[in-house]
């Protein structure tokens, strides 16, 4: 994660680096500073620049002073991590040599944090062996610059202090770099159950669409096998009947026959509206299969056959249609052209229909057009609103309202994905 407010405390503590993390730069900053501070009010307090209490020659704390220049010129080039880049490793080693030298000013209050930020550099640029090496180094300086000032019980006993120190220190850091790993991890793992999450949704969704799609198909079979069928006998017979009708000895009162014509008549028109109707419902419920025809060619077909069924279409296309378009996006596609033509049969009493394809370099357009009134509300309805769901799935856009000059449209835009990329992208 990248994004500060998705980090935690522990992501902002971690010191691991390819150069100091804030949090070091503000613990360096205040060590410095306030070895500075310190050092100058004591200057003031015993009117001498040099220590009172410093066993060594002056000489000696203005070189151990003088090293803190290095220090922190070195400091922004240091590398927090193994295998950085032979300069910035190098600059690392000339720091912590810097801090070998200033090391022995920790007898002054300020800069026993720089001690501490030393070992954890050296435990995260070097590992834990070289946190260890770092700490001992520090502790048996101590215990030897000890020797001049104090017996030498005392001066090991100051080393000792300082290398309990230092492991303190080690061990504080190892543990905030294992949080701060085990936190990345979390992490990597809620994300992965996340894309595991939106793949089952995407798989959940795909059988919901192909249990629709059967039962439309049963549905439309059903009224295909029963329904029309009893339709167009119904049909055949009020046909029949007014044969019949016609065939009356005209002897029969007149009333009688009128009425008995306009009866059948009406019937027979009513039946065959209903017949048309049932076919449009079929069509609508069962298209051409896409897997007869693929491509520009399925959505030719499946204009071509709303054509039948009262409408004026059209069907213009550009450019070359993948060969190898994932599947998927095929189907929408395909479900795009045929909700917008079943919308314009169905609702929105359209007597053209114009569809246009344009593949691009990178996406798929689709424009359906009708003369029609669009939906009664203005508002989409549910074929609509699962279409665009599926379309933000796949990265795509929807877009449906009035167009100019009158007539309602629908605009889709679908990402050209490959087989091949749908199924990196599962498998990323």
């Amino acid at each position: 994660m990248t994004d500060l407010p998705r980090r935690s405390l522990v992501d902002l503590l971690d010191p691991r680096g390819p150069r100091p993390r804030p949090v070091a730069h503000l613990v360096f900053g205040s060590v410095v500073l306030s070895y500075v501070l310190v050092r100058s009010l004591n200057a003031l307090a015993e009117g001498r620049f040099v220590p009172a209490h410093f066993a060594y020659p002056d000489p000696v704390f203005l070189l151990m002073l003088g090293a803190l220049v290095p220090v922190c010129a070195l400091w922004p080039f240091t590398a927090w991590e193994p295998g950085a880049p032979a300069p910035r490793r190098a600059a690392t080693v000339a720091f912590l040599v810097s801090c070998t030298v200033v090391m022995p000013l920790t007898a002054e209050f300020g800069l026993h944090g720089l001690v501490a930020v030393a070992l954890a550099l050296a435990l995260c640029a070097f590992g834990l062996r070289g946190g260890l090496a770092m700490a001992v180094v520090f502790a048996l300086l101590n215990t030897v610059l000890g020797l001049a000032g104090l017996a030498f019980g005392y001066a090991l006993f100051n080393g000792a202090l300082l290398l309990l120190y230092g492991l303190g220190v080690l061990t504080a850091v190892r543990a905030l770099v294992g949080a701060a790993r085990q936190a990345h991890r979390t992490r990597e793992l809620l994300e992965e159950l996340e894309q595991a999450h939106e793949l089952l949704r995407a798989h959940a969704a795909r059988d919901r669409e192909r249990a629709i799609a059967d039962e439309r198909d049963r549905m439309a079979r059903e009224m295909h096998d029963s329904t029309g069928h009893h339709l167009s006998a119904v049909h055949l017979c009020l046909v029949n009947a007014e044969r019949a009708v016609a065939a009356l000895p005209p002897d029969l009162p007149p009333d009688l026959l009128d009425g008995l014509r306009e009866d059948v008549g009406q019937a027979r028109r009513l039946t065959k509206e209903t017949l048309a109707d049932t076919r449009r419902w079929v069509r609508a419920l069962k298209p051409v299969a896409l897997t007869e025809r693929s491509g520009a060619a399925a959505l030719r077909s499946l204009t071509d056959s709303f054509g039948e069924l009262g409408v004026a279409t059209s069907f213009t296309s550009g450019g070359a249609w993948p060969e190898d378009l994932d599947a998927e996006a095929e189907l929408v596609a395909f479900r795009c052209v045929q909700e917008a033509l079943t919308n314009a049969l169905r609702h929105s009493g359209a007597s053209r229909v114009d569809v246009d394809v344009r593949t691009g370099a990178r996406a798929l357009e689709l424009v359906v057009a009708d003369d029609g009134r669009g939906p009664d509300d203005g508002a989409p309805g549910f074929g609509l609103t699962a279409l665009r769901e599926r379309l933000t799935a796949l990265g795509g856009t929807l877009e449906t309202g009035p167009r100019a000059g009158g007539g309602f449209e629908l605009r889709a835009r679908l990402p050209l994905t490959t087989n091949e990329r749908a199924r990196e992208l599962e498998a990323a």
